[in-house]
């Protein structure tokens, strides 16, 4: 089955979870292989720009970008969001929105470790890909304490969901 196809031919949102380094964006860019489904990257965007990942126009740049993949949701387009979405709050406006553009919603989040984190964030700090910020163990544990975990109540709210353990 085409990861984008819908019984009812609805677009999908995909809504990737979690933690630095836990596989999003690997995730991301298969699902993107394997549909026509549009892929949102604010790390991308910010390096694109040409501005550090944790300036504070992140915020004004998500915003824009919000309001983009909505309207593309509400064209019909599906969407994969990989930024993590790590507030419980912020995860259920996506599945509001993509429930009221009549999307089919798919929560993909990312169960891992934190030595296992990490363990690949070291790994990737000393070859660092494109658009890839440096996470140094002090920002892997204030995001550690930041992060709200789905359960399995928040995760049967989407139409799809798999939990990803690494």
């Amino acid at each position: 089955m085409n990861v984008e196809e819908d019984t009812a031919g609805r677009p999908v949102l995909m809504l990737l979870c979690g933690l630095p380094g836990s596989g999003k964006t690997t995730l991301a860019r298969i699902l993107t292989e394997q549909s026509r489904a549009i892929r949102f990257s604010t790390d991308e965007w910010m390096a694109d720009l040409g501005i550090d990942p944790f300036d504070a126009i992140r915020d004004r740049l998500q915003i824009r970008l919000d309001r983009l993949w909505q309207e593309l949701l509400t064209h019909g387009q599906s969407v994969i969001l990989e930024d993590g979405t790590w507030k419980r709050k912020e995860r259920d406006e996506i599945r509001r929105i993509a429930q009221s553009a009549k999307a089919t919603t798919e929560m993909h989040y990312f169960d891992v470790r934190i030595s296992e984190l990490w363990r690949r964030l070291e790994v990737r700090n000393a070859d660092l890909p494109y658009g890839t910020a440096r996470i140094t163990i002090d920002v892997l544990e204030q995001s550690v304490r930041r992060f709200e975990r789905p359960d399995e109540a928040e995760l049967s709210l989407f139409d799809r969901s798999t939990v990803h353990h690494g």
